[in-house]
């Protein structure tokens, strides 16, 4: 890189450093603190799932699969300031990675990890110590490094679905992507790590899979301004029970033709983008530092070789999408009686349903056609 560039991603870094300050919450590494407690519980002979958070207002305990337990057991032997550097510095390189994929030039590389550090999903996600950035590296890796290039394609995918449920629906995008081979390896995958579960934690994966897992209320009140899935605004604008399942066919529909146009063009980009906005979507429970599945979306808005006759839409709409996820401006809308709470309280729902009409997909190929040879006229010498 030239030296402008680098003063210009100093100054960069600078003025995000300085806007984080005066306008991030430090969460003090909550969710991980839960982790590292929780496992660190059961290792010893605890319940996984009835270990509490201590000193909190609200009651906090682990809420993934027990495959997520084991695969945090090597945090038990270390102090969780020693696991949130390390979960830190795994995030920001995982991010680094898909940047590096998307642009593969160290100035956008380097200035999207920048500007990436506004956004409240991604710096939430590293102030809770949350895992989402992992998964999306996992699920970011087997789509664009090994899909279609390494036959172990499909494993990291149901890893990452073994850990967290929502990353599953990368398994159905790779059904419907055609890439059968990967599907079935990340289905087979996912399946073990229940098997795992059960081999080494039949209680807690009793206690998980036929109850736990239908509870969406021990994550967090659906009705709250932090969810920002689909469900969360139906609940707040009071809608019937039977609207939410509706409306997830619908988008489920919607992802489904936009994902195989994207496969059939072979764009695994829009693929991943379209099928994050989706989780996002359809999840019950989607907080704020789960949007992160939306970078994908906004990489491929903002790359001006998405659609080079719509780019500089594109680009507005994926710098405004930007700008409300910086800006935090949707803890404005927190009260009722505001005026504008539908959809203030909701926008990033909104805007999830924008990103899924709106993701560029590359134009499929055109299939080649060979014109037959002219006739020709046999010569004299042949007819002689």
């Amino acid at each position: 890189m030239s030296g402008r560039q680098w003063v210009g991603l100093a100054v960069l870094a600078v003025c995000v450093a300085l806007f984080v300050a005066a306008s991030a919450r430090w969460q003090h590494q909550f969710d991980l603190q839960i982790y590292h407690g929780a496992v660190r519980s059961w290792a010893h002979g605890g319940d996984l799932y009835a270990y509490r958070q201590p000193k909190t207002v609200r009651v906090f305990g682990f809420t993934y699969p027990p495959f997520a337990a084991i695969a945090m057991l090597p945090m038990t032997i270390v102090a969780w300031p020693v696991a949130a550097v390390a979960l830190a510095i795994t995030s920001v390189s995982g991010t680094l990675l898909l940047l590096w994929r998307r642009f593969h030039r160290w100035a956008p590389t380097l200035a999207g990890g920048i500007l990436l550090a506004a956004a409240e999903p991604w710096r939430d996600t590293l102030s809770l110590g949350q895992i989402n950035l992992v998964l999306l590296t996992l699920v970011g890796v087997d789509l664009l490094y090994l899909v279609g290039r390494h036959p172990g394609a499909g494993i990291l995918i149901g890893v990452a679905a073994g850990i967290k449920l929502t990353p599953a629906v990368f398994i159905a995008y790779l059904l419907l992507a055609r890439r059968y081979r990967a599907g079935f390896i990340a289905a087979g995958t996912a399946l073990a790590t229940v098997g795992l579960g059960w081999l080494i934690a039949p209680g807690a994966s009793r206690a998980y899979w036929t109850s736990l897992v239908w509870r969406t209320g021990r994550v967090g009140e659906i009705f709250s301004v932090p969810n920002q899935s689909l469900d969360g605004a139906l609940t707040r604008m009071h809608a019937p029970a039977a609207v939410w399942p509706a409306l997830v066919v619908v988008i489920l529909a919607v992802w489904a033709y936009r994902v195989r146009r994207a496969a059939a063009a072979d764009d695994a980009w829009a693929g991943l983008a379209l099928t994050g906005v989706a989780v996002c979507l359809i999840s019950p429970i989607s907080w704020v530092h789960h949007l992160v599945w939306q970078i994908p979306a906004l990489l491929v808005l903002v790359d001006r070789r998405a659609d080079r006759r719509h780019r500089y839409w594109y680009l507005l709409l994926g710098a405004g999408i930007y700008g409300l996820m910086a800006t935090r401006v949707l803890w404005l809308f927190k009260d009722p009686a505001n005026p504008l709470y539908l959809p203030g309280a909701n926008m990033h729902v909104i805007t999830g349903l924008v990103l899924l009409l709106t993701v560029p997909v590359k134009s499929a190929p055109r299939p080649t056609t060979v014109l037959p040879a002219p006739a020709t006229r046999p010569s004299l010498a042949e007819t002689a």
